[in-house]
């Protein structure tokens, strides 16, 4: 069993998950440089309204108007969160912190349990074969049919070329005009922080490791079992595998509340 990408549990948006109808994704692609030059300008402990005033008063990301500044903070409140009292946006940048390569799969994980327009072209990208090319109007029809009648044609358009922009900022295509699918290799981080996201829905054991969080960041499972005892060792997690009985514990990357919030629905 894995999770309906177009169904966000309900107790998941304490964490920093969305069920919004649509995001980001409307209007720009995951704005991976801009993430990069918000998490190097504000300081590690910024709160919602340090990162608002670095974007709109300090204009941090260098946008002409008040009104640029003013849309950049919104898309990236959206795609992100931008608060550290969600748990999802708090570890992406503490993960960040301690390795900044893998930034676009940290993005491109959490944008996933934000956006619902990536979440449902996610299988467009997966059930490519390595080298095959994109053609743009194959991710439109896919957003037609899961988003009947909702769009018209020029945002489908716009948003198929903005998945488009993210994938391939995330290192699942390659190439400008003409995409192809490339083959993405997580870092130790970058699997553990798709791990991460996946056990704040419930997934465990190994359910958690096969599921769509592992095939998003393009790791098998063995390589996630992997990066889970790497970051074990280092503290990140608890974790054991033993007698065919697989313990995936993050517990320590959520404050009290957070545990009691998600302990208490199991």
């Amino acid at each position: 069993m894995d999770f309906n990408p177009l169904k966000i549990p309900q107790i998941a948006i304490n964490f920093g998950f969305s069920d919004r109808l649509t995001g980001g994704h409307m209007a720009r692609s995951m704005m991976l440089s801009e993430l990069r030059l918000l998490l190097a300008s504000v300081p590690m402990d910024a709160n919602r309204e340090d990162y608002r005033s670095a974007i709109i008063n300090d204009n941090i990301l260098g946008k002409p108007t008040f009104s640029s500044r003013a849309k950049s903070d919104r898309h990236l409140r959206e795609l992100y969160g931008l608060d550290p009292s969600l748990a999802l946006f708090r570890t992406l940048r503490r993960f960040a912190a301690e390795d900044d390569a893998s930034l676009p799969l940290f993005a491109l994980t959490c944008v996933f349990c934000r956006d619902q327009q990536i979440r449902a072209s996610f299988p467009v990208i997966e059930h490519l074969k390595t080298g095959e090319v994109l053609p743009r109007i194959l991710m439109e029809e896919h957003l037609e049919s899961a988003f009947p009648e909702r769009f018209s044609p020029i945002m489908k358009s716009s948003m198929a070329k903005n998945c488009n922009a993210t994938w391939t900022a995330a290192g699942h295509l390659i190439g400008r005009s003409v995409k192809r699918k490339a083959i993405t290799t997580p870092r130790v981080m970058a699997s553990n922080y798709a791990m991460f996201a996946g056990y704040l829905l419930g997934l465990r054991g190994e359910m958690l490791v096969n599921s769509v969080f592992a095939r998003l960041v393009g790791a098998e499972a063995s390589l996630v079992v992997t990066h889970l005892a790497t970051a074990s060792r280092n503290g990140w997690l608890r974790f054991r595998h033993a007698g065919g009985v697989m313990e995936i514990d993050f517990s320590n990357l959520l404050l009290p509340e957070e545990e009691v919030i998600l302990n208490g629905s199991h």
